[in-house]
């Protein structure tokens, strides 16, 4: 299992300068958050190009730049709109792939829900499909707030799904949707194709590896034992931690919690 640091640690600073300064730190396995449409072409993806290649970087997975509004975007009411929205991603999985990257991450619905459930995994179906086809993956991540907060939610789109259905991990997301990340990751470990770690206990939520109590080591091995094959990155909010040096250190130690 490799272990890396999402670019979205170090945000809001520009999503090329985070690339560079997590190049600089040593850190070899990443995650790209896109923050804006320009990052994904033209000069700026050059420039993360230039950065990837000259720093030995490996992209595990790549975040929309429209995140924020995925619900409207993808899964309104208003169809004409997910038609704009399937290209927008098929877009971004071009940049994904250029990028070396095989995996999309998506939140999906944010509550009030608009569609119906089913409405809902039929439109990520002909996503994952498109995606498919282009050689790469679309995961739902267990976001709170969203229809993949619910463990439930997440084997009925499985069971609609079948193959297409694929997840990203979050324990932070878990932990604040009142789930425990052991359940999610025994229930679905073999759907399971990329980790969003971070620490959590008395101090908060999101924090750096070690200064929570999370069971790291039982987490891996619920993963390992259900048949997980893929790979995680370390992501953690700007203001639950105090300098970036951090950040390696934390990919250091989820690195040794993995091999035990």
């Amino acid at each position: 299992m490799r272990i890396g640091v999402s670019t979205s640690c170090l945000y809001p600073m520009l999503t090329e300068q985070a690339f560079r300064t997590l190049g600089e730190s040593g850190v070899r396995e990443t995650e790209i958050f896109f923050n804006a449409q320009c990052e994904t072409n033209g000069p700026l993806l050059r420039e993360l190009l230039a950065i990837q290649a000259h720093y030995g970087l490996h992209v595990q997975a790549v975040h929309p730049y429209f995140t924020f509004a995925e619900s409207r975007l993808l899964f309104d009411t208003y169809r004409r709109r997910f038609l704009d929205g399937t290209e927008f991603l098929r877009q971004l999985c071009e940049t994904a792939l250029t990028l070396g990257s095989r995996t999309l991450i998506l939140h999906g619905e944010k509550e009030p829900f608009h569609i119906p459930e089913e409405e809902y995994i039929e439109r990520f179906g002909i996503l994952a499909e498109m995606t498919e086809k282009m050689g790469a993956t679309l995961t739902q991540e267990n976001v709170v707030r969203f229809r993949g907060q619910d463990p439930d939610f997440l084997m009925r789109m499985h069971r609609q799904l079948g193959d297409r259905f694929a997840m990203t991990l979050d324990v932070k997301q878990a932990v604040r949707s009142g789930v425990d990340p052991l359940i999610l990751a025994r229930r679905f470990a073999p759907q399971i194709v990329h980790l969003h770690l971070s620490d959590h206990g008395e101090k908060g939520d999101c924090l750096p590896v070690g200064e929570g109590s999370f069971d790291f080591p039982a987490l891996f091995r619920t993963l390992r034992d259900g048949g997980f094959q893929g790979d995680g990155v370390l992501e953690l909010y700007r203001w639950c931690y105090d300098d970036p040096s951090e950040l390696p250190k934390s990919a250091e130690k989820l690195s040794e919690f993995s091999n035990f």
